[in-house]
């Protein structure tokens, strides 16, 4: 963790100096001006805010099924996917020394997966397949983080968790559709995702300006959006007719 603070810390010593100006000639003027300071400032309050929020966002959903005993309308494939995309993307971030805030919740969600995943397992009577799922997983990520890997195995990965994060919602909207019942899915975790969503599309917007990370947070919103809506309707569907 001490090793995350340092780039954060080494981040932001580079703009202290220049920032200091901004920010005193702001006080002089007695007006805001959007430099990159002020930029720089706001996208790392929304990745920290985003950090906060990922870190509750998943837990409706691991105690709704902790809860329920059953992990039913939950896709396996779509957790799984979802895993692959933010362990890439720590790999990457990690690799690459990208402050905290850039990527902080994908450290979040990676673990809450991993979670998810060991529950989906047991509760479908599978508890020696998440043993071993849990094994491997750890013994991969330590691989992945590993000084001497191949940069151009985790870029491959980095590049595959884009596609992998809109299949994910593609998935499990497939899934609700088919059963018309969103089983043990929570509408909190699917809202916070929305959120979640737009938070990261602004920040690639002000910070990055790359068009591919632009356009599939954009679509993975616009699935988030979707999905939410979809467990809302099937929910008050179901409520309607019981």
């Amino acid at each position: 963790m001490s090793s995350f603070l340092d780039m954060e810390i080494s981040t932001s010593s580079k703009l202290m100096s220049p920032c200091f100006s901004e920010f005193n000639d702001i006080i002089k003027r007695k007006e805001i001006t959007y430099g990159p300071c002020m930029l720089s400032v706001f996208s790392k309050t929304l990745g920290y805010v985003l950090i906060g929020t990922m870190t509750v966002s998943l837990i409706p959903q691991i105690v709704k099924i902790l809860r329920k005993r059953s992990a039913s309308g939950v896709s396996f494939f779509s957790i799984l996917l979802t895993l692959e995309a933010s362990s890439a993307t720590v790999a990457y971030a990690i690799q690459k020394k990208f402050p905290v805030s850039a990527w902080g919740e994908n450290l979040v969600l990676m673990h809450m997966n991993v979670v998810l995943i060991c529950l989906l397992l047991r509760y479908n009577d599978k508890l020696k397949t998440s043993i071993t799922f849990l094994t491997i997983y750890i013994l991969f990520m330590l691989l992945l983080l590993w000084p001497t890997v191949p940069s151009q195995l985790v870029w491959c990965l980095y590049l595959l968790s884009m596609p992998a994060i809109a299949a994910s919602r593609v998935i499990q909207m497939y899934k609700n559709h088919k059963t018309k019942d969103p089983g043990q899915l929570s509408a909190t975790t699917a809202f916070l995702c929305i959120f979640q969503g737009f938070g990261r599309l602004t920040t690639s917007i002000v910070t990055t300006g790359d068009d591919v990370m632009i356009y599939t947070f954009a679509v993975v919103t616009l699935l988030n959006i979707l999905l939410f809506l979809q467990v809302i309707y099937f929910r008050r569907k179901l409520k309607k007719n019981s």
